[in-house]
């Protein structure tokens, strides 16, 4: 089945780059406009891959911004197969540095601000890389929808499978299993949940290892809880946040969202959007009344993070 959207401008072309042992598959997209406002470095969700981010992309580069995108080792065209789900965080956060120092070398000739954007699994990727990122005060901004911080009650796995989870990440880490996530949670749009189902095998099943998905856990447990300040005393302060989420996710809480941008996140310029009656991929894969509301906010803000200063 196609990808239910027709883009405006022209799609690139997927290229390939090897780092650390994968051979990552990436797209570059250019906007009309000689110089372009800023470039938004897209960090994908669980299961994802660039294809989803195409709306968003194309729709940005009408507006002025360049934007990148990659698929992360264990997904999409990076790891097929047995792959699939093959990553833990110290990769996760290795090669988002090696991606994000590629993107600023890139930009520096026009002095082009560099702005981040994750999705769900990649939100909650962004946030930590804004506490802990190699690269963290060198991007200008930083941005998210629906990140997995903590589960929705809905999708959240039993309390016996949480206390055995340690054990078996550690155990059986490459072991892959189908989370069987509700593809209604993730968008009220028939159109982009046929799309889903029949995107095999690059979005559906939605597969992952027990060392992926425990440390993703992991990492939106501890942006959560804040132990020891840990977050809250390394989140860089000066640079604008953003989180995005629809109140009808009931694949990632947007409570914890709420709690995070309240409680623990220190930035100085930080806002929390909430849009009623929107589920899970309000930038990718929602209805065209969704997506174009949050668009029209999220290019707000990037005018102003990239523009206005």
């Amino acid at each position: 089945m196609s990808y239910p959207y027709e883009c405006a401008t022209e799609v690139p072309e997927t290229q390939y780059e090897q780092f650390d042992q994968a051979n990552f598959a990436f797209i570059q997209w250019k906007t009309a406009t000689e110089t372009p406002k800023g470039r938004v470095l897209i960090v994908h969700g669980f299961c994802e891959h660039c294809k989803i981010q195409h709306r968003l992309m194309d729709n940005l580069a009408q507006n002025g911004y360049e934007s990148f995108t990659f698929d992360q080792r264990g997904a999409g065209l990076t790891s097929p197969g047995k792959l699939r789900g093959r990553t833990d965080e110290h990769h996760t956060f290795k090669d988002l540095d090696h991606f994000v120092e590629k993107n600023l070398e890139q930009c520096r000739e026009n002095n082009t601000p560099l702005v981040l954007f994750g999705h769900s699994m990649g939100g909650g990727i962004v946030l930590q890389y804004a506490a802990h990122g190699r690269f963290r005060s060198r991007v200008a901004a930083f941005s998210c929808t629906g990140p997995l911080i903590l589960l929705h009650p809905h999708s959240r796995p039993s309390r016996l499978v949480s206390l055995l989870s340690p054990l078996l990440a550690k155990c059986l880490p490459s072991f892959q299993i189908d989370t069987e996530l509700d593809l209604d949670g993730i968008t009220s749009d028939k159109r982009y949940q046929d799309f889903l189902k029949h995107d095999i095998p690059l979005s559906t099943p939605l597969i992952g290892t027990l060392r992926q998905i425990y440390d993703f856990l992991k990492r939106g447990e501890a942006l959560y809880e804040n132990r020891g300040g840990h977050i809250s005393a390394n989140f860089i302060r000066d640079r604008p946040v953003l989180v995005m989420h629809g109140t009808d996710d009931t694949i990632n809480d947007p409570a914890a969202s709420k709690h995070f941008v309240e409680t623990v996140c220190p930035a100085e310029d930080k806002t929390l959007k909430l849009y009623r009656e929107a589920k899970h991929s309000i930038l990718s894969l929602e209805t065209d009344d969704v997506f174009r509301t949050v668009f029209d906010d999220y290019l707000a803000w990037l005018n102003r993070c990239c523009v206005s200063k």
